[in-house]
């Protein structure tokens, strides 16, 4: 039962990867500081990370509730650093806003309230490397789902 319940989860992971590829691949179309670009750059971020955060309530779901850490190992440094630094942006500027990425103030003096928004601009300038990282983890995904299919009774 655990098998499987892996195997659905490493599935619905693959079809998130799916997903993020399309909308990187969309975003190669638009100007990199086009809203275009923004919207389907913070999309991708969105679908790459998912499969990484727990995201089942009940406990007993719990540890299914992402894919298991081994679907990155074997990632180069830079692939390891840019996943983590997906994850970060996903979970403190795009998904969430951490005070760090949006700094707020109000001046006093003119009663001003000013902030600044989170931007994928010019951080991730170049769809490409997240294309890259995304279709290695969709092979590896895929071939995760082939070998639990292949062991099914």
């Amino acid at each position: 039962m655990e098998t499987e319940k892996e195997l659905l989860r490493l599935n619905i992971a693959r079809g998130d990867i799916k997903k993020a590829i399309e909308l990187l691949e969309a975003a190669e179309k638009h100007a990199p500081t086009s809203i275009e670009y923004e919207a389907l750059v913070m999309g991708a971020i969105i679908h790459y990370a998912r499969p990484f955060s727990c995201n089942e309530k009940s406990l007993t779901a719990n540890a299914l509730a992402r894919v298991p850490p081994t679907v990155i190992e074997g990632y180069s440094p830079d692939e390891l650093k840019l996943h983590e630094r997906l994850i970060d942006r996903r979970n403190k500027a795009i998904a969430h806003a951490e005070w760090n990425e949006f700094p707020t103030a109000i001046d006093r003096e003119t009663k001003v309230i000013g902030s600044s928004r989170y931007s994928v601009y010019p951080e991730f300038l170049d769809p490409k490397p997240l294309i890259a990282l995304s279709r290695t983890l969709s092979t590896r995904l895929h071939n995760m789902v082939a070998d639990h299919v292949y062991k099914m009774p």
